[in-house]
């Protein structure tokens, strides 16, 4: 019998790779590690980066999963995050997009030149941006090595919680747009979904542009009955040689979502494959775990994984009961996600080795900044 847990752990395994091959942007003096705790994000950098911009701390919340966050659960574990908002000079009312990094951390916001790049291409456009550190907080510098470490809905609390911010900001315009890859591409699903959203928006409308790329949607937990932000456009990107969080499940995911006819569009790159931006020659990271062999987990509109997740899960022996193990989800989602990640070495199920990288920046850059461009000016 397959076992296998309830939860969307697995779904961290799919982010963009550790970012220390790239080169520093103006940051030769700025110790990474020691900028990293509790009290400190990796986000003190960026004004070496892209100097203008402000460190924005925010209250946001962790959650272990998006049943926590519908049933209210969230609000019991406070955090403190840190945004990096750069807005282009002057003093007009501008349109905003929220950034979202993956497994490798804001850090990759450091050494990203695509990242850089796409920033910079936007102020040109007259629309800002607004980084997010989703793991300096939570004790996390990373996850590519231990995705156990944050819960992947915290990002979307962050998320919401910026969201919020940006929107009554005297500079915001009212338009607001994000964009992801990887663990950030999920964050970019679940920032669109209605169930979600609705919880700290109070109505079904949310971002205006959504670039979702490469998330892993066989394990994430992903709804069953997804459903878009009713003012929302929604561009799918994903490589089809991503063989690190694989393109055809995303696809027929995001096929599924209910909205209206042409606020979604999907875009399967040939040959791409993970971090397709990164301007890296594509090679084999042997030490990268992928879950592809594990059973997928999914979602009902009320928060509930099905019986035979929630049954398999307590003959990993986990938890003793359903009810143990809510209660310890919603007290210490954190500590609970890494304990839960001890059924997935149970299961057998975890296998290493993909391929990452791409040398298509510029070649996708026209598309990523015309899709903002077309919807929020």
């Amino acid at each position: 019998m397959k076992k296998t847990i309830f939860i969307l752990i697995a779904i961290l395994f799919t982010s963009s790779v550790s970012a220390k091959h790239w080169e520093r942007n103006g940051t030769k003096n700025f110790d990474l590690n020691a900028n990293c705790s509790k009290t400190k994000s990796i986000l003190r950098a960026m004004p070496d980066v892209i100097p203008g911009g402000e460190l924005i701390k925010l209250n946001s919340f962790t959650a272990f999963d998006q049943r926590f966050v519908m049933n209210g659960a969230y609000k019991n574990n406070p955090v403190e995050i840190t945004g990096y908002l750069i807005l282009p000079k002057g003093s007009n009312k501008v349109p905003i997009v929220i950034n979202s990094h993956g497994s490798g951390g804001a850090e990759s916001f450091v050494y990203s030149h695509w990242k850089k790049d796409l920033t910079e291409n936007l102020l040109d456009l007259g629309i800002g941006t607004m980084m997010l550190d989703n793991f300096c907080s939570r004790g996390a510098k990373n996850t590519y090595r231990d995705q156990s470490k944050v819960p992947a809905i915290a990002a979307t609390i962050d998320t919401m919680m910026a969201f919020k911010f940006l929107k009554s900001h005297p500079r915001s315009n009212g338009k607001l747009g994000f964009i992801g890859h990887s663990r950030g591409g999920l964050n970019g699903l679940f920032s669109a979904e209605t169930k979600i959203t609705s919880v700290f928006l109070n109505n079904k409308e949310g971002f205006d542009a959504v670039l979702a790329e490469a998330a892993e949607c066989r394990m994430s937990g992903l709804f069953l009955e997804p459903e878009l932000t009713t003012n929302t456009k929604l561009l799918y990107v994903h490589g089809s040689a991503d063989d690190w969080t694989l393109a055809k499940p995303c696809e027929e995911f995001v096929k599924s979502i209910k909205a209206k006819k042409g606020q979604i569009e999907i875009d399967i790159k040939d040959g791409w494959y993970h971090d397709w931006h990164s301007g890296q020659k594509p090679k084999k990271h042997k030490r990268a775990m992928i879950l592809h062999r594990c059973p997928e987990i999914r979602m009902d509109n009320d928060g509930n994984y099905n019986q035979e997740i929630i049954d398999l899960v307590l003959g990993h022996k986990i938890f003793t009961s359903k009810e143990e193990a809510f209660k310890a989800s919603a007290e210490d989602p954190s500590g609970t996600f890494k304990k839960m990640f001890k059924a997935f070495k149970k299961e057998k199920c975890l296998d290493k080795g993909v391929t990452i990288g791409g040398k298509h920046a510029e070649e996708y850059m026209p598309q990523a900044l015309n899709f903002f461009k077309e919807n929020l000016l």
